[in-house]
């Protein structure tokens, strides 16, 4: 479902880069000369990041002295825009696009590259690969602002909690289980979830918990009663009367609307 490896050399526009997934990703760390598409020649500059539509061959013409060339599944990009609903994440592949990396910032966008490339090699889990995904699209196309200003062990702090996060938020909503995973005290945790992403624990796993009944009311044949235990509720009118909370409309509402 992802494909992450380092790409060097010298290469002539007459032959295509092979790519095993459609969404895909050039990022150049050195190099000069242009990346080819049917809408035209890109120049391959330091610190440029293409963000490649799944349509048309990608030929290069020129040198890359260091970079990455990253392909990943659908699969994995829908993880990403359930995150991001702003019609710019939805877009990110529509067309040919490209950001310039300042070198703060290209830093960074390495030594995640870096890190991912070891979880693909030790086979992490899907859930776990997509939430990484997601925080580096985020991070690199610029939607998640807040993020720019992390240093980079936050940016892996952030990525750890979100892993954890997904694997558990069905059953445990103690902080004292999630600050243990993360190493950390519950003061600390709360602290830092707050800086970073302004938001305490119990929102963060009841926005989670939510958008997932959200993907079970839209896209599966499960009953409110088999969804609201799925989700760790015990009765379903705890379950009925968050979703209303939540969204502003009840379930049948919600259903109905959809």
């Amino acid at each position: 479902m992802i494909q992450l490896e380092p790409i060097n050399g010298f290469f002539k526009r007459e032959r295509a880069l092979q790519a095993i997934y459609p969404m895909r990703m050039l990022i150049v760390r050195e190099g000069n000369g242009f990346l080819c598409m049917n809408s035209g020649d890109y120049p391959l500059l330091k610190g440029r990041m293409f963000f490649i539509p799944e349509e048309g061959l990608v030929r290069l013409d020129g040198e890359i002295t260091s970079g990455y060339w990253l392909s990943f599944s659908s699969l994995l990009y829908a993880e990403f825009l359930l995150q991001h609903l702003d019609p710019q994440a939805k877009n990110l592949f529509l067309n040919l696009s490209f950001r310039d990396l300042d070198p703060q910032k290209s830093t960074k966008t390495y030594s995640l590259l870096d890190q991912l490339k070891r979880e693909i090699n030790i086979k992490k889990d899907m859930p776990f690969l997509a939430q990484y995904l997601s925080l580096f699209l985020g991070f690199t196309a610029g939607l998640d602002g807040y993020l720019t200003a992390l240093t980079l062990d936050e940016l892996q702090q952030v990525l750890r909690f979100r892993a954890i996060l997904e694997q558990f938020y069905k059953q445990e909503r103690s902080i004292q289980f999630y600050a243990e995973g993360m190493g950390m005290s519950t003061g600390k945790l709360n602290k830092f979830l707050d800086h970073v992403l302004g938001k305490s624990l119990t929102v963060l796993i009841k926005d989670r918990i939510m958008r997932e009944a959200e993907e079970l009311l839209l896209h599966s044949d499960y009953t409110v009663d088999e969804i609201a235990e799925l989700l760790g509720f015990e009765q379903t009118t705890n379950f009925s009367t968050s979703f209303r909370r939540h969204k502003g409309v009840s379930v049948l509402q919600f259903s109905r609307l959809t």
